[in-house]
């Protein structure tokens, strides 16, 4: 690169670096809004990122900032004023750069961090959302239950949105019908919602895209939501509807079947994790990261279910838990080699309960805690990764 393409791209990066300054990120990305100097946020801990947290106002107007910020790059890539010398270099370094600016943009434009639980058909997704939120708003069978993507989310009121293929929404206030802190008002819930989401019960529950459901939780604030889905191995138009959502979401938990060869099948999670291994490489998934996935292993009742008493048939059953466990963990690390050994918990979640002391409760917990973590992060995690991006395509790195 000659002289004058050479300045005319440090020209761009110095433009760049002075945005990057006014935007911030607050004390918990390396920066406060007032600080003048940033902080390369890459050669900083991830615990230390997560020190502080910003306020939902400071986040809003960070957001605005960096969409603008990739508006205005660009406008700037498309302009005449980036030669066409300079852009036959950038093309060749980054043949796709304009359209990976617009794929990230578009990501930082979302308005949920959607936390989403996926699996095979009967793992026990269902199950396992009401397990969280310690509320049974959903049905939970042995059949292929849910044919719609529902999302889950923190709402003083008690809200349903529910959209429709074509297009047409239609919201629902059940403040007045249910009170959520009543077994009649959970019962009532879980009707509608079994109405709305259940293909056994409904054919109708084909005609929604999705269902939004809004009530007190807490813990999930700030655009964070669970997102229970259709399982994958039901009816193609219902696996095709865990395939688009995907990109929406920037963590996932994995509900695996082990009582259901081995719990991985090759043509059903494996699918799914290849796809998002695909989508993050065509840039489709650029705050998703692959070491927080959680994978639930359940149904281990399933597998010790014997009627002998004999101290033998125990101790085959004690091998045969052990041999599936240690297999079942070499299958998920071959299909998702970023897992981390203490994201895959093992239970059976018909045993977990409050006042239940057991193993399966004792692996949830530990799930709980991991789960949090992501939720945690989920937070703030569009602003900070697109930051720290630094625009790789103008940089060349």
């Amino acid at each position: 690169m000659d002289n004058s393409k050479q300045a005319q791209v440090s020209v761009h990066r110095q433009a760049m670096a002075s945005n990057r300054k006014e935007i911030g990120l607050g004390e918990s990305c390396g920066t406060s809004l007032k600080q003048k100097t940033p902080v390369d946020t890459e050669k900083i801990p991830s615990k230390e990122i997560a020190t502080r947290i910003p306020t939902m106002e400071e986040r809003m107007l960070q957001k605005e900032q960096v969409i603008d910020l990739y508006k205005s790059l660009e406008q700037f890539l498309r302009s005449e004023d980036f030669g066409e010398d300079v852009k036959k270099v950038l093309q060749k370094s980054h043949p796709k750069y304009l359209e990976v600016l617009e794929k990230r943009r578009n990501d930082m434009q979302r308005s949920d961090h959607a936390i989403v639980i996926a699996g095979e058909t009967s793992a026990g997704k269902s199950t396992l959302i009401n397990k969280i939120l310690g509320k049974r708003i959903f049905q939970g069978d042995n059949l292929e239950s849910t044919s719609t993507i529902c999302k889950i989310r923190n709402s003083e009121k008690i809200t349903l949105i529910v959209e429709h293929k074509s297009g047409k929404t239609e919201t629902r206030d059940l403040t007045d019908k249910c009170d959520m802190e009543t077994q009649e008002g959970i019962r009532t819930l879980r009707k509608i919602l079994n109405d709305l989401t259940n293909l056994t019960d409904s054919t109708k529950s084909k005609e929604y895209k999705n269902v939004d459901i809004g009530f007190p939780i807490p813990f999930l604030k700030d655009g964070v939501i669970l997102v229970d889905t259709p399982g994958i191995g039901g009816s193609g138009e219902v696996s095709d509807k865990v395939m688009e959502y995907l990109p929406n979401a920037v963590s996932f938990v994995f509900v695996i079947n082990v009582g259901s060869a081995g719990g991985m099948q090759k043509d059903r999670l494996p699918e799914i994790l290849r796809s998002l291994v695909h989508l993050s490489i065509d840039n489709e998934m650029p705050c998703f990261d692959p070491r927080d996935v959680l994978f639930v292993t359940n149904k281990w009742d399933t597998i010790t279910s014997c009627d002998s008493d004999s101290d033998d048939e125990e101790d085959r059953q004690a091998r045969q838990v052990e041999k599936t466990w240690r297999d079942l963990k070499s299958k998920i690390k071959s299909n998702w080699s970023e897992v981390k050994e203490e994201n895959i918990f093992k239970m059976s979640l018909k045993d977990v309960g409050s006042k239940k002391k057991n193993d399966s409760t004792e692996q949830f917990i530990k799930f709980q805690e991991a789960l949090q973590s992501n939720i945690g992060k989920a937070e703030n995690v569009r602003i900070v990764q697109h930051l720290r991006s630094k625009f790789k395509v103008v940089s060349g790195s």
